[in-house]
């Protein structure tokens, strides 16, 4: 039986790793003029197989990687480092992260039960950084502490639309039987976990204008709720910390 299972969320952006090709985190990819760029690298021989074979069908080639940022450093999203490190490509992380994907993460390893393999970061970036890309594609560098200390989101922009990666703050969910999408809020267990940090990471981004909303995990969100959605996550975390 042929596989259908692609995600092309513009004419240069796609999705190319997550639950429609039965791995476990979001990878997303936006074409410019000169190569590829990937938002996380998943963790696994499974996972990078399946998102390279994702990419063949979409002629996009892994030799056309130029730049790897991080959302945070956590094995779902990162433990691939050391494979993008093979390819050439340029990977950038928070400061935070970047110790643990170059030094080692012996918390990741004991939540998922496998050995981190050590790669290397090639720039740190922080909040405000910007980056253009031929083609008109951008990128502007969000802090937004709080599922971990490093944790990083990003706006894009890509063929007249503006999308927002959030990593792991919180995912999009069906709400059945309504005809509703509600959200979930993201892993809570980390070490460098803050609840405070992690509350006003979301007040933040109901500041923002966007087209795409792009989780690290589940299912993006382009419909017309997407405040909404960013509003349900902050009220959520705001009942966890007894605000309301």
């Amino acid at each position: 039986q042929k596989e259908v299972r692609r995600t092309k969320l513009s004419e240069h952006l796609f999705q190319i790793s997550g639950v429609q090709y039965e791995t476990n985190s979001n990878i997303y990819a936006i074409q410019h003029n000169k190569g590829i760029i990937l938002i996380d690298c998943g963790f696994q021989k499974v996972q990078w197989e399946r998102m390279t074979a994702c990419m063949d069908r979409w002629n996009l080639k892994l030799q056309d990687i130029t730049h790897v940022f991080l959302t945070h450093s956590h094995f779902d999203h990162a433990g691939n480092v050391w494979r993008v490190n093979r390819l050439g490509a340029k990977v950038l992380a928070s400061a935070d992260d970047a110790e643990k994907v170059e030094h080692g993460n012996p918390e990741m390893e004991e939540l998922f039960g496998a050995s981190w393999i050590c790669g290397r970061v090639d720039q740190r970036i922080r909040e405000g950084d910007c980056f253009s890309f031929p083609g008109d594609v951008r990128l502007r560098v969000l802090e937004t502490p709080g599922h971990c200390r490093g944790a990083l989101s990003f706006l894009i922009e890509v063929d007249g639309l503006k999308a927002l990666c959030t990593g792991d703050m919180f995912f999009v969910t069906p709400f059945p039987p309504r005809d509703q999408d509600d959200v979930e809020l993201g892993y809570m267990g980390s070490r460098d976990f803050s609840l405070t940090e992690f509350q006003a990471s979301l007040g933040r981004f109901q500041k923002l204008e966007f087209d795409l909303l792009l989780p690290g995990h589940y299912y993006f969100y382009g419909g017309a709720e997407a405040g909404r959605l960013i509003a349900r996550a902050y009220e959520k975390a705001r009942a966890l910390k007894g605000d309301l």
